[in-house]
């Protein structure tokens, strides 16, 4: 069977194969995503600019008509610089006699006075990169006669924030969605692990149940052989045996008995023998199982703490021996003094609680209680409780070892209350 650690390997296995495929489609749009908005963002500078450019060369540049320009296209800045680097025109303030170097590549202005555009990274403002495009206005005789610059800063790099942002919140959808599937994936597992040991379990106990049947069987036969044949001798001796022979008899047919009903627990085990189904008074039946238990078990009483509780659907020598079985185990976990035994209406439902103060189950076992040959007790064979619970739920009920807070144990079973009227009232 895998180790947890190898099983958790599986669902962590499958988040980080999702992960990366996630933030490799994630990458991959933002990169095609960022390339296309450089293009466009490109593309519309350049339109801009070279469309400007060409209208300047029949008209003299004015302030007012860059500053329109610089509105229209949500651009940070637009001026003109002639060929002896000053500037005759700008959108943002008056004309100056030399160009702001800080703000003008000189080797863009060079490119556009020899005819050739330029766009591309200017300067920076903190964190806001300024794009500038050089565009050279062309007179008349069509010689360039000055420089068109065009400065893009906030409103191109919002652009580029948003696809930014864009970018992040994939990669979060990216980590959400692997931890979903890493969840989906651990739940899978345990769901997976747990039929496969349910499977495996109910293998175990049908090889179980079929072994302890043809054991059964076979062991039926021989112990009436036996029974038979003591009863025999000791019908022909009669008062030739001694007083320590008839012992030794009764002995034998003891032990012939025990073995007899661990038989009948076991073929009670391996197949649905038909119920004798009536309705039955279970506060009788709780009565006589305390009862027989205070019987075999002298020391030990019983203490009983129940009214009248409806009836229920089932065997009523079933059900006696189901009760029966709890409380001599705890009459025979505790040795002697008081064991209780309570009931109580819940619901649809009849609560039947069997408590004692002995030592109780041991944790090792405590799990697997009601499994076939499973037991706390030196001496048991590990088939009274698999037996109870096999026919407390052919009742249709439940039974089981209530967490311990104490010393001792209490052991609970439900049965449904019968739906049928008294006959009374038929």
């Amino acid at each position: 069977m895998p180790r947890p650690g190898s099983r958790a390997l599986g669902p962590l296995g499958l988040a980080m194969l999702g992960l990366v495929g996630a933030l490799a489609a994630t990458l991959a749009l933002y990169r095609a995503g960022s390339t296309a908005l450089d293009h466009a963002l490109d593309a519309r500078l350049r339109g801009a600019g070279e469309s400007t450019a060409l209208l300047l060369g029949d008209t003299p540049p004015r302030p007012e008509r860059l500053e329109a320009l610089m509105r229209a296209n949500a651009l940070d800045g637009v001026y003109v610089v002639d060929r002896k680097l000053a500037v005759p025109a700008d959108a943002t303030g008056p004309a100056r006699r030399r160009v702001d170097l800080l703000r003008t590549d000189p080797a863009g202005v060079e490119a556009a006075l020899a005819g050739e555009t330029r766009v591309g990274p200017g300067y920076s403002m903190g964190d806001l990169v300024v794009t500038v495009g050089y565009f050279p206005v062309r007179g008349a005789g069509g010689q360039v006669e000055s420089v068109l610059v065009l400065e893009a800063g906030l409103a191109f790099s919002s652009a580029r924030d948003s696809l930014r942002r864009a970018l992040w919140g994939g990669v979060a959808l990216s980590a959400v969605g692997a931890l979903a599937l890493a969840l989906v994936a651990a739940r899978w597992l345990r769901d997976e692990q747990a039929r496969r040991e349910a499977a495996a379990k109910a293998a175990r106990g049908e090889a179980l149940t079929k072994m302890a049947a043809m054991a059964a069987h076979e062991i039926r036969n021989p112990l009436g052989v036996i029974r038979g044949t003591v009863e025999l001798m000791r019908e022909r001796s009669g008062a030739k045996l001694s007083g320590r022979d008839k012992e030794a008899l009764e002995d034998v047919l003891g032990e012939v008995e025990r073995l007899r009903r661990l038989t009948e627990d076991l073929l009670d085990l391996s197949a649905d023998r038909p119920l004798a189904a009536q309705r039955v008074a279970l506060s009788e039946v709780l009565e006589e199982a305390a009862r027989a238990t205070e019987s075999a078990f002298p020391g030990v009483k019983v203490r009983r703490s129940f009214a009248e509780l409806p009836p229920v659907e089932g065997d009523a020598g079933r059900l006696r021996q189901v009760f029966a079985n709890l409380l001599q185990n705890a009459a025979q976990a505790q040795g002697e003094g008081e064991v209780r035994l309570a009931a109580e209406v819940e619901g649809s439902a009849v609560r039947v609680r069997v408590e004692d103060d002995g030592p109780g189950v041991p944790p090792e076992v405590r799990q697997r209680l009601f499994d076939l040959f499973v037991t706390g007790k030196a001496n048991g064979t590990g088939l009274g409780l698999a037996l109870c619970r096999r026919l407390v739920e052919r009742h249709g009920g439940t039974v089981a070892l209530v967490p311990e807070q104490r010393q001792g144990s209490t052991f609970e079973v439900r049965l449904p209350a019968s739906r049928q009227a008294p006959e009374s009232e038929a």
